[in-house]
């Protein structure tokens, strides 16, 4: 059995690795995953690649592109989500049926974010909508709790959040910053070329695995999947990793492939010129090769 090792947050937007595992999936073609466990800042998560003590980094292409200022060459070697999981939310009591056209003069609350892609993927949606920043009116500086409850007190019109956090009876609206941006490849699986190159056929290996597992995932129920990982996720109670995982479901977070989609590396690569955070005349596979 060889062992791939993986650098990533312990998250449920990254079901269809532990669903691999728990559904044998990685078994069946003689692999299995151990996970790195990062102090949670970039320098530590990107850092594990540039020591060796990983395989893979799973994350954002972002990731990628601090990666190559390091002076390695990385590449993508598989696609796991294609989506945002970021809403704006509504309060209990607000009129239906939120439109992207309906924030122009809006005063937005700004829920914080672990990462710049969750801001660059909202102004992209802004701008997909015919609008910029200079159209809505932001509050920032609340915590990640007290952004929530200052909102539902009565603070700004309407929410930016994590769709998790979202996940309330008193935030029902919900309008997915997917829906607008298109889709994203928002997580893949990374690795220095050179490393891909010399164990490229068990990477081969593990992309088909995941593939079958994101095809198992497209056709089961949210009870289902929630049943099969929940001993990668004790601290869920069960209802609400259910919740979690039909809200990812709806959105259709998780790619249906392993293959990486490059016409969702070009629209990313615009987003992120217009987020600040990709030179003008760039785009990611200048710096982020494709396996």
């Amino acid at each position: 059995m060889d062992i791939l090792k993986v650098s990533c947050a312990h998250d449920v937007a990254y079901v269809p690795q532990y669903a691999g595992l728990a559904t044998g999936r990685f078994a069946q073609q003689s692999l299995d995953l151990s996970f790195y466990k990062s102090n949670g800042t970039v320098d530590d998560t990107v850092g594990a690649i540039n020591r060796g003590d990983v395989d893979l980094l799973l994350g954002s292409c972002v990731y990628g592109l601090r990666l190559a200022e390091t002076g390695m060459d990385p590449v993508i070697v598989a696609q796991s989500n294609q989506q945002t999981r970021h809403v704006v939310a509504q309060r209990t009591g607000s009129a239906e049926g939120l439109r992207w056209s309906d924030l122009r003069g809006k005063i937005i609350v700004v829920y914080p974010g672990e990462a710049p892609t969750a801001w660059a993927a909202f102004t992209y949606a802004l701008s997909q909508a015919g609008l910029s920043l200079g159209d809505v009116k932001l509050i920032f500086g609340y915590t990640a709790q007290d952004a929530i409850e200052e909102f539902v007190r009565g603070v700004g019109d309407v929410l930016f959040v994590d769709g998790e956090a979202a996940l309330r009876d008193d935030l029902p609206t919900l309008l997915p910053v997917s829906r607008q941006s298109g889709r994203l490849p928002w997580s893949v699986y990374m690795a220095d070329r050179r490393m891909a190159e010399r164990k490229g056929p068990l990477l081969a290996r593990f992309a088909q695995a995941l593939d079958d597992t994101q095809k198992w995932l497209a056709v089961q129920t949210a009870e289902t999947i929630a049943a099969t990982v929940a001993p990668y996720f004790p601290h869920y109670a069960p209802a609400r990793l259910v919740s979690v995982i039909e809200f990812y479901r709806t959105l259709e977070l998780w790619a249906s492939t392993s293959t990486v989609q490059l016409d969702q590396l070009r629209r990313w690569s615009e987003a992120l010129r217009l987020g600040g955070l990709l030179a003008p005349d760039k785009q990611l596979k200048d710096y982020l090769g494709v396996l």
